[in-house]
């Protein structure tokens, strides 16, 4: 058996596992211990019941060129997608993953009511897989081009062409992840967003929530930088800890809120030095307060009093001066 990034008998097994019965009356076949078993009765069409044998038969070569040949003799036939779908299994079974899409697609544009659709929009599906994780094409003979820019619009077409189906949910799980994997955080979040509008019942729905508030969270760089990452890390970890309240105590979510308020104080905190720094002390003293207000308890309201302290203004406008003393308190 060759390895997973060849993925030659991998995917092979993938794509005839799912070779289906259709409303016509078609082979079907099974694995069992003693290889691809006949289940069903023969295509209606005696040349395609013969290239489908051939695929389901590891006959992949033989498969190819009498599919050719069935489709160079036989323009505009009803059969032609199940022709298609067995060509492109069989140019799979070789290897040749990258023409095998030309017929998928080939199905899937020009064959949109075909009972085989979906089976090309799966196929596409493990390619997209293949691809994703490191299948090369090849140059001059040299497996070395890489594919994973395919392999992500793959994915993105198996769920437009397909949404709501299992398949399409599957795509999108490993976009996000992809995304993820690659640290690609803006693009990471969006999917995973997606992913969870989409596919609310999901099984996978606490693991993309939880994958969306670390994407989030890794888009802060710093106190000097837009904190738009923290605030949806800060809303989703809240709605995180009310679906899944057993595992946000075990990964310590509550700790982890605390970090994120002292982090958006501290981010107040830079915005009012540079207000002070440019001799803009009024501003400076209206977002200390605000510091005040809005994170107490915090290390960074203590530091913004110790500052209004320092230049000898109130720690409050006047308004809210008992909760401005609390948040100051040590």
């Amino acid at each position: 058996m060759q390895d997973a990034l060849g993925g030659r008998w991998v995917l092979v097994v993938a794509l005839l596992v799912m070779i289906p019965l259709g409303a016509l009356a078609q082979e079907s076949y099974e694995l069992t211990d003693a290889g691809w078993t006949e289940t069903g009765v023969a295509d209606a069409d005696p040349g395609v019941a013969a290239i489908r044998r051939r695929v389901a038969g590891g006959e992949f070569k033989d498969a190819v060129e009498a599919a050719e040949d069935w489709l160079e003799n036989n323009p505009g036939h009803p059969r032609t997608d199940a022709v298609l779908l067995a060509r492109a299994d069989a140019l799979s079974g070789l290897g040749r993953y990258w023409k095998a899409l030309y017929d998928y697609e080939k199905l899937i544009i020009e064959h949109p009511s075909s009972e085989h659709y979906l089976d090309a929009v799966r196929r596409e599906f493990d390619i997209a897989n293949l691809f994703i994780d490191g299948w090369k094409r090849k140059v001059l003979g040299l497996r070395v081009l890489p594919t994973d820019g395919e392999g992500e619009e793959l994915l993105i077409r198996v769920q437009e062409r397909a949404p709501g189906t299992p398949v399409a949910e599957q795509a999108a799980i490993k976009l996000a992840d992809y995304y993820f994997d690659e640290q690609q955080m803006v693009l990471a979040a969006e999917a995973y967003q997606l992913f969870l509008e989409n596919y609310a019942t999901s099984p996978l729905r606490e693991r993309a929530m939880l994958r969306l508030i670390q994407a989030s969270l890794s888009r802060f760089k710093g106190p000097r930088f837009d904190a738009t990452g923290l605030l949806e890390a800060q809303e989703r970890l809240r709605v995180y800890a009310d679906e899944y309240p057993a595992s946000a105590e075990r990964i310590g979510a509550s700790a982890l809120q605390d970090r994120i308020t002292e982090s958006l104080g501290r981010r107040d905190l830079a915005t009012a030095a540079w207000y002070r720094k440019r001799g803009e002390t009024l501003s400076a003293e209206v977002i200390w307060r605000r510091v005040l207000r809005d994170y107490p308890g915090t290390r960074a309201a203590r530091e913004a009093a110790e500052n209004l302290r320092a230049t000898g203004a109130p720690l409050s406008d006047g308004r809210d001066s008992r909760d401005d003393a609390e948040a100051a308190a040590p």
